[in-house]
């Protein structure tokens, strides 16, 4: 039986039992499309309410909003961008230094 799960933060996403009841619809729908309609009658959807500030970013119990549009925050993705950037060019450098041994070998072995 396939369950679809969604997760949202109560009274800020889902507003109302009608857009629930349409989302939930359109979930299933969806996954049918995917799978075949001989899922519809086993497929579940659920929807999963967390209340205000039991849910956080960074350890922080949001909606704090002015920490998610202040410094602190964006410091921290500054931070996780640069470590990322540094690992992705890092990465094709290795990658770079592979191809170019591979290619000197095939030139020494006269490939």
């Amino acid at each position: 039986m396939p369950i679809i799960t969604i997760q949202a933060i109560q009274g800020v996403v889902l507003t109302s039992p009608e857009q629930k009841r349409e989302l939930m619809k359109k979930m299933t729908d969806t996954f049918v499309s995917v799978v075949g309609e001989v899922a519809r009658p086993y497929t579940y959807c659920l929807i999963q309410e967390t209340p205000l500030y039991e849910w956080s970013i960074a350890g922080t119990p949001l909606p704090d909003l002015p920490f998610l549009y202040g410094p602190e925050y964006a410091g921290m993705h500054a931070h996780a961008n640069e470590i990322m950037r540094n690992f992705v060019e890092q990465q094709s450098q290795q990658a770079g230094v592979d191809e170019s041994t591979k290619r000197a070998q095939q030139i020494w072995e006269g490939a």
